[in-house]
């Protein structure tokens, strides 16, 4: 049974690797087709490029994501171009009509935006810039994306992330840190001060004993002396290596 559920599981990975990769394939074939068409120019499919893989590259959480991919300046001359939309009459916009199953069935616009769920990518689109004001509106409200988190600046967006994983992972080395600057004697917690020199109780700061009163502390017996006092040593020496 434990081998049938290890197949069906790798099976499941396999799958969604793949419907991933294909995303990405497709997205790739259609904006060859557009550079190559002159649709958009290779400095606009090079951004636009960049910033899918800088998605493909980094780990989302289980929220949706609206990620502003990259801008371009209609061409008259493509077959996508039109500026007969009923909204925006006589504004240049390029118009996509799709079947591929990623880009949007039938999106308009100047920008490109791409939908990640849950760590998926779902969709690419063509927007308007001016739909920006809306981005974070529900889905048909003006425009809205229907996202919890818009992401006009894939760039800021990444630097911001990496700056928070750096606080987390510093918040998680202090609290290791006094973790191991804790423990217990006789059910009460001791908390090792290694600026002061001082041992105090946990639950009242105010009791506390100097490094070199351990070794002579009336209420503890020699060798529950010699455990405390050995302890902090070792503390200390793990403080002096980090």
């Amino acid at each position: 049974m434990n081998k049938i559920l290890s197949i069906i599981n790798e099976e499941i990975k396999i799958f969604e690797a793949d419907v991933d990769g294909h995303a990405f394939d497709r997205i790739k074939d259609r904006l060859d087709r557009m550079k190559n068409g002159g649709d958009i120019t290779p400095e606009e499919d090079a951004e636009i490029r960049r910033n899918l893989n800088n998605i493909l590259k980094h780990e989302f959480d289980s929220k949706g994501y609206g990620i502003f991919l990259g801008s371009f300046k209609p061409n008259p001359k493509s077959l996508l171009y039109t500026d007969k939309n009923e909204f925006d009459p006589g504004i240049p916009f390029y118009q996509i009509f799709s079947n591929d199953g990623i880009f949007a069935k039938d999106s308009t616009g100047d920008e490109m935006w791409a939908i990640v769920r849950s760590n998926t990518l779902k969709t690419v689109m063509l927007r308007k810039s001016l739909q920006r004001r809306s981005m974070g509106k529900e889905r048909n409200q003006d425009g809205g994306l229907g996202v919890d988190v818009p992401v006009p600046n894939l760039d800021r967006f990444l630097t911001l992330e990496k700056e928070k994983e750096a606080i987390s992972q510093q918040k998680e080395l202090q609290r290791q840190k006094e973790d191991s600057g804790k423990f217990i004697v006789d059910g009460v917690w001791w908390v090792i001060d290694a600026q002061k020199q001082i041992i105090y109780k946990k639950n009242n700061p105010k009791v506390f004993i100097t490094f070199d009163e351990i070794l002579n502390h009336p209420e503890w017996s020699q060798n529950k002396r010699e455990e405390v006092f050995n302890t902090v040593i070792d503390y200390l020496d793990s403080m002096e290596q980090k």
